[in-house]
């Protein structure tokens, strides 16, 4: 509805006011419309909601108003009407990219600056989205930078160094600068002394999964018997693993590469071919990456199966 000002006042705000006789002040007249349309406007409310137009009762469009809530929500009471501002801050979810592999474009488009891309799309809290705008960030040289955004912040670049960022010193590594509900970590950022940067980019999915069979490398023969397997997979998540599972295993049939023909059999300590029991895997595990190295009393290929949830 269009506000409707005093008939034959050229302005179109303008103010209505009494009349005064004793300052000569002429009462506004109002048009027709600014009667008439209030009350279509109204009418419209009350018969959307079903209700029968009624002379005596008063109370008419509080009830269509509620009535229309209650439609919307499924009429379960004031209880369950949240606002957004209250459900970004009760749902326990985790940012989530919605790109394929949950990462935002992060680019270095001359020496000394990094840019986030705009037009990329993420959930806060699992119901807020958000888009990206162009952002520049200056860098400087031999710098470790985190770059993140919270919800009252945006984008902001961290340097590892500040004291006001990183109080306990931690190791970059650390699961204290992971993404949390309201602290998205989007990329690691290292620069060299030309000020040249290395940009990781790293996922961020409201829940972080991967099962994944991973070929073994750099079987090394040592002087005394077992052979070492060195395994590493690149995960690049925005958390660390909150679980995982992992264990060597080889084909019956000592195939080189899997095939649905091949059964997979895992290596346990004590029955052949085993694993020396001072030999079990240890896992080297963050959230960059999976890094262990397996020893076994045999030479044949060696495959992992890594399976991991955050």
């Amino acid at each position: 509805m269009k506000y409707k000002a005093p008939y034959g006042n050229p302005d179109p705000n303008a103010a209505y006011v009494d009349r005064n006789t004793a300052a000569a002040v002429r009462g506004s007249v109002p048009p027709a419309a600014a009667i008439e349309h209030p009350q279509r406007e109204i009418m419209a409310v009350i018969t959307a909601a079903g209700l029968p137009p009624s002379d005596v009762d008063l109370t008419q469009l509080l009830q269509a108003i509620n009535a229309l809530i209650a439609a919307a929500t499924g009429g379960e009471g004031d209880p369950n009407y949240v606002l957004m501002t209250q459900a970004r801050g009760r749902l326990p979810i985790f940012p989530e990219v919605l790109t394929a592999d949950g990462r935002l474009e992060v680019t270095q488009p001359s020496t000394g600056t990094v840019r986030v891309l705009p037009s990329y799309d993420f959930l806060h809290r699992g119901i807020y989205a958000v888009t990206t705008v162009q952002t520049d960030f200056a860098t400087a040289a031999n710098k470790t930078y985190h770059l993140r955004w919270t919800p009252g912040s945006g984008l902001a670049l961290k340097d590892l160094a500040d004291g006001a960022y990183n109080a306990g010193a931690l190791a970059e590594g650390h699961v204290g600068f992971d993404s949390s509900f309201d602290d998205m970590l989007i990329a690691r950022i290292v620069t060299n002394a030309s000020n040249v940067a290395t940009i990781t980019k790293l996922a961020n999915k409201a829940t972080l999964a991967l099962d994944q069979l991973l070929h073994a490398t750099n079987l090394r023969p040592s002087d005394s018997n077992p052979t070492f397997a060195d395994c590493v997979h690149v995960m690049n998540w925005a958390r660390r693993p909150t679980s995982h599972s992992y264990y060597p295993a080889k084909f019956v049939n000592n195939a080189d590469r899997p095939d649905s023909d091949y059964m997979l059999m895992a290596l346990t300590v004590g029955t052949p071919p085993q694993l020396s029991i001072s030999d079990v895997p240890a896992i080297d595990l963050d959230r960059y990456r999976l890094s262990s190295t397996v020893a076994c009393d045999y030479t044949q290929d060696l495959w992992m199966h890594f399976s991991a949830r955050s």
